[in-house]
């Protein structure tokens, strides 16, 4: 069963596709369950926030409403903000999920671990 966030970011992904140069790529994959996900980031350095993020990804429902979800959020924000996030707070974005798709929330929370080095 799939939350309403989930099912949301699944069935409307207003944040996939590709970038031709983007400033930030992002790579995650889990081997076990076999998902996949590139994030492109565009940034603006002046403003000192993200302009633009885009993924593609493959794998399981969850994973791919986890990568709208991810740029959804760093979109038009300030780096501040991203650096300020909790994982407490990265867990409250998905919302509740089986215990089957928990593998979502670590990938989640290694996305933006991943985008705090870069930037």
């Amino acid at each position: 069963m799939f939350n309403q966030i989930i099912v949301d970011n699944f069935c409307n992904p207003k944040y996939q596709g590709n970038m031709t140069a983007p400033e930030i790529v992002l790579a995650l994959s889990n081997p076990v369950c076999g998902d996949k996900v590139d994030i492109f980031i565009d940034y603006n350095k002046e403003e000192d926030k993200f302009v633009q993020a885009r993924f593609q990804a493959w794998g399981c429902t969850t994973s791919l409403a986890m990568s709208n979800i991810f740029c959804e959020y760093i979109e038009n924000n300030p780096v501040s903000e991203i650096r300020a996030i909790s994982n407490d707070d990265i867990r409250q974005l998905l919302g509740k999920l089986e215990p089957s798709q928990q593998h979502c929330t670590d990938m989640l929370i290694s996305l933006f671990s991943q985008l705090k080095e870069k930037i």
